[in-house]
Formats: structure tokens, C-alpha cells, sequence
């Protein structure tokens, strides 16, 4: 066996032995709430009744709800990932008040102990759940700067008041998808420009190996067939690199809520005959994108998420309709991605790199 063949499999074989060694993640609940910066919050909402009779002037005051275990337990899907609220117990990230479950539902022996997690053995970063909120990126944000939210730990929101998309465009909230942030490394390949193409490389790479073959189009969405089931972007704010993640698991957005000749057909999983839940989905999602960076990265000569990214491209070879970017509207083939994780299309006969701009698939 040669040195660099000796080295790719020893690199494997520790990322393999990393994985095994994950703790499954604590689920914390946010049931509290997260009140604005400058919000008072008033004495009904803060005694932890349900969001449904919150009135309308109080939602203004909350970065994220209050949300209760029975109510979060009651949303759809959410049942199913969560067993009885007894199972909470009292708990602290970063001095942020929480509720947590250890692995398997049973509760906390000691209420008092800084994490639930905190026995020997390596602790997997957390999953916190909250209530509606503005968007799980504002939560994710407040919730690392107070100390909460290490690498890898998330934020999973059962709606959003301000969710924003590609561009800062609205995004639509209902409960029953997964509306995430995800913590990244501040540094190596999400330090670079080709840090989109990386995340939707692992995510594509974590779809595929539940058996759903998603795949990427370029340059932050997640496909099934033609239909976005998915979409990313990344976020930097003050050396704290975040990750947008919005799947449709039951519902996706209308027709008339896309943008009219840019935006390909939405679609859920449910609709695809796909059965999921927001929690389960997305722990499996998390821990196996954690799998392949960590494999990735361990490699001889550094990882090539590029490379992987181009594996799961939608519509290579095919006919393709480009809008906005460096060359106005206009057809187009395309023929994958160059190193720097910009698409490679021919149009009119002559390759082009596209940085920026939006595609859409020529009816075949």
C-alpha cells in the first residue's frame, strides 16, 4: 500500500471512528422564548402560554415564542419525534434558559447540571428547538453570541414570522418544515468562495445516503426530479458563520408565491411520497453532512467539495435558461462547475463562468 493510499485510509477509518463515537444531540427547547433585544416581554406571553392565543402586538416583542412542551409536542410531526413532556428537564447553554431530553427520552437526574449531555464520552453539539420566531438565523445569531451554539449545533424553528431566502426574498413559514441554522467552521473551505457549493455538496451527500436523491441546483437549492424541495444560504456576522436551511417536508409554497420565470416548481417531500419528520430528518441530515466534512477534510491533499458538488449537478448537458447574472437571459448548456464553485455553460457556442444569476431547465 503506497503513503498517500495508507494516509486517505487511515483518514477514513478516523473520521469513521469520530462518527461512531458521536453522542446522539440533546434536543433543547427554547420554552422561554428569546425576547428582542429592546422588548419587554408581557406577563401573558412570558408565563408561557400558547403562541395560537398570543396577541398580535406581544409577537413583535419576541425574537422566538415561548414554547411550551405540550404545545411543541401537539405541532405536526413533532409528536412523533418527541416523546411525552415529562421527559424535559431544566437546563442551561451559554446561561440561556432551557428544557432538554437526553437521548432515548429519559430525563435529567439533575436539573442543576450545566447540560444533560455532560456525561463522559464525547457530547455531539446540540439541536434547540424554538418557537415561531423571525427567522432561526436572528435566533441562531443571539443565541451564539450568548455562548449557546458551538460548531455544528443548531437551531431548528417550527415557523418563522421573517424568514429570508436567496436575496433576502420572504420566505413563507408554515409549521411542519424544517427551518434551520446551522453553526459552520469559521474557517477552511467556509472561510472561502466556495463555501455555498460545499454546504450544498454535504447536504446533497446526506440526502443521498437516506436513499433520496437530491440533487443541487447551482447554486444554493435542493432539487427532487425538476421540483425544489429545498434551499440554503450562508450568513457571516461578527466571525460567526451560520447556515439558512429551509427543506419542505409537508407543504410547499404556491405557484403564484415564486417568482414568475425564474423560479423552477416547489414541491414537499410528503407530496413526493416521501414520509418524514422535522426533527428526525434533520438530526440524520446534520450528523451525516458532519460525517462527510470530517472525512472530507481529513483527506491527503485537502477535501475537493467541488468536486462531490458537481456529482449531485442538476441538468448538466442539459438546456437551460439563464436569468440575470453577467449575461443577461438567455438559453444556455451546461457543462459543470469550475474550481472556484462558479457553473460552467456554454451559450451561443462559447464557455461562460457564472458567479451569480439563476437557471431554470429548458422543457425537454
Amino acid at each position: 500500500m503506497s503513503g498517500s493510499t495508507a494516509h486517505r485510509s487511515n483518514a477514513a477509518s478516523q473520521a469513521a471512528a469520530n462518527r461512531a463515537e458521536w453522542r446522539t444531540p440533546v434536543v433543547h427547547l427554547l420554552h422561554e422564548g428569546l425576547p428582542q433585544p429592546s422588548a419587554i416581554p408581557s406577563s401573558g406571553a412570558a408565563s408561557g402560554q400558547s403562541f395560537s392565543d398570543q396577541p398580535a402586538e406581544d409577537a413583535a416583542r419576541w425574537m422566538a415564542d415561548p414554547l411550551p412542551p405540550e404545545v411543541l409536542c401537539g405541532l405536526p410531526g413533532w409528536g412523533d419525534d418527541l416523546a411525552a413532556p415529562s421527559c424535559f428537564a431544566p437546563t442551561r447553554l451559554g446561561g440561556v434558559p432551557m428544557l432538554a431530553t437526553l437521548p432515548g427520552g429519559a430525563a435529567s437526574p439533575e436539573p442543576s447540571a450545566p447540560s444533560p449531555a455532560s456525561a463522559s464520552g464525547p457530547v455531539a453539539p446540540p439541536v434547540i428547538v424554538c418557537g415561531p420566531c423571525t427567522s432561526s438565523l436572528d435566533v441562531a445569531h443571539a443565541l451564539a453570541a450568548a455562548g449557546a451554539l458551538p460548531e455544528w449545533g443548531t437551531v431548528l424553528a417550527v415557523s418563522q414570522r421573517a424568514g429570508r431566502g436567496q436575496l433576502r426574498r420572504p420566505w413563507e413559514s408554515p409549521p411542519g418544515n424544517i427551518y434551520a441554522a446551522l453553526r459552520l467552521p469559521a474557517a477552511g473551505v467556509f472561510a472561502t468562495e466556495t463555501a455555498a457549493i460545499a454546504l450544498g455538496c454535504l447536504f446533497a451527500e446526506a440526502f443521498n445516503a437516506l436513499g433520496v436523491p437530491v440533487r443541487l441546483k447551482w447554486p444554493n437549492d435542493l432539487l427532487l426530479g425538476d421540483a425544489k424541495v429545498g434551499g440554503m444560504l450562508i450568513e457571516e456576522k461578527r466571525g460567526v458563520v451560520l447556515a439558512g436551511i429551509g427543506i419542505n417536508v409537508v407543504s410547499a409554497p404556491p405557484p403564484q408565491a415564486l417568482r414568475q420565470g425564474w423560479a423552477v416548481p416547489a414541491a414537499s417531500l410528503a407530496g413526493l411520497g416521501i414520509s418524514a419528520t422535522p426533527l428526525t430528518l434533520w438530526r440524520h441530515l446534520v450528523e451525516d453532512s458532519r460525517f462527510c466534512y470530517e472525512a472530507q477534510v481529513l483527506r491527503a491533499g485537502g477535501a475537493d467539495f467541488v468536486s462531490c458538488a458537481e456529482k449531485h449537478l442538476a441538468w448538466v448537458g442539459r438546456g437551460v435558461v439563464v436569468h440575470g447574472g453577467e449575461v443577461g437571459d438567455c438559453p444556455g448548456r451546461i457543462l459543470g462547475l469550475e474550481p472556484q464553485g462558479g457553473l460552467r455553460i456554454v451559450i451561443s457556442g462559447r464557455e461562460h463562468i457564472l458567479r451569480s444569476g439563476s437557471i431554470t431547465p429548458i422543457p425537454s
